[in-house]
């Protein structure tokens, strides 16, 4: 679950400073005045733009839980800015800043944000919890970025590339408080049918498009080839994100396609059921809702937000998902929901 950031900084401040300064550098290289001095308002600018902005947000957040990380957003906004309004072979500065400054940053932003990473791990290790990637993912970037929905974005290409190359199966099954959702329906075999598919008319279109505009064609066959990865991604994911029962709540995974957790004591009833009850705000939470069944109805006394892909939010106050062991599950969920009442 993502913590909210309870101390907000002044938005109107911290992001409206940097941008009238920006629209300011961009009227000065418009100018007339600009021409006479290209060289020394050119150095202005470049000052501007890429120390007094990041300087001015970093003020206006600094007292707040925005991570200071963030100051390297508008660094980096700053510095393709002053690529797209000044000349660089007139400017010794600017090349320079690209070449070596601009890099040594991003390094940098990386190796904290893996730290991050590398000291949360181990803190899940030292309390004995397996922490779900994705979820892992989407909480430090959401600290690292201050943003949930830029952070939950990036998140999801992370975890793309995680689970493609690097996921496995869970081998904590039990059927008990862990419990897998793709071995019964055959989920992965239709979602590699349609990879298939999806490879074949790649390669077609790739050729025919090569006839006309290579440029084009290989735009195109990039932007497919990625979404087959997407694809073969979130059956990895499918297979290593069960779901889990803890003592007040659970949580339903279905790969990369969405995640619920819900809470025992908001639950109104749970069933066993194929059809999508009628006169309720309900979420299904898979990625193909044409071809993927669900087979468990959890009702819920006040909506929840479901995060579906791409960390979008939905609310609901009715949970759709597929289990292998319905029985089973709702059996497990009855035994905690009895004995988390006595509680």
């Amino acid at each position: 679950m993502i913590t909210p950031v309870t101390n907000k900084p002044n938005w109107k401040i911290a992001l409206g400073v940097p941008f009238v300064i920006f629209i300011s550098c961009f009227l000065i290289t418009r100018s007339s005045t600009f021409k006479l001095n290209n060289e020394l308002l050119s150095n202005g600018i470049i000052l501007d733009l890429l120390i007094t902005a990041p300087l001015l947000y970093f003020l206006a957040i600094r007292k707040t839980t925005v991570s200071k990380l963030t100051v390297s957003r508008v660094f980096i906004s700053g510095l393709l800015f002053a690529g797209l309004i000044l000349n660089s072979r007139s400017n010794s500065f600017l090349p320079i800043i690209k070449t070596w400054i601009s890099p040594v940053i991003e390094v940098l932003v990386i190796f904290l944000v893996a730290k991050k990473f590398y000291a949360a791990n181990r803190q899940a290790k030292a309390s004995n919890q397996k922490a779900d990637f994705l979820m892992h993912c989407r909480t430090i970037l959401f600290h690292v970025t201050g943003n949930e929905k830029i952070g939950n974005i990036i998140s999801t290409e992370i975890a793309v590339m995680y689970y493609a190359f690097f996921g496995t199966a869970s081998k904590s099954i039990d059927n008990k408080t862990i419990f897998s959702s793709y071995k019964e329906n055959g989920l992965p075999l239709v979602l590699g049918t349609v990879l298939s598919i999806f490879l074949i008319e790649t390669t077609g279109v790739h050729f025919l498009l090569s006839i006309w505009n290579k440029t084009a064609a290989w735009t195109v066959t990039g932007l497919s080839l990625y979404t087959c990865m997407q694809i073969f991604a979130h059956i990895r994911a499918l297979k290593a994100r069960p779901i889990i029962l803890h003592t007040n709540s659970f949580e339903v995974h279905n790969g990369l396609a969405g995640d619920a957790y819900i809470e025992f004591d908001n639950i109104e009833k749970i069933e066993l059921s194929t059809k999508t009850p009628a006169g309720r705000e309900s979420v299904k939470i898979s990625l193909l809702k044409i071809l993927e069944n669900h087979n468990i109805v959890v009702y819920l006394k006040n909506p929840i937000e479901v995060t579906k892909l791409f960390g979008i939010k939905k609310k609901t106050n009715t949970i759709l998902f597929y289990v292998d062991r319905p029985k089973e599950f709702e059996h497990a969920v009855n035994i905690q929901l009895t004995d988390y009442g006595r509680s």
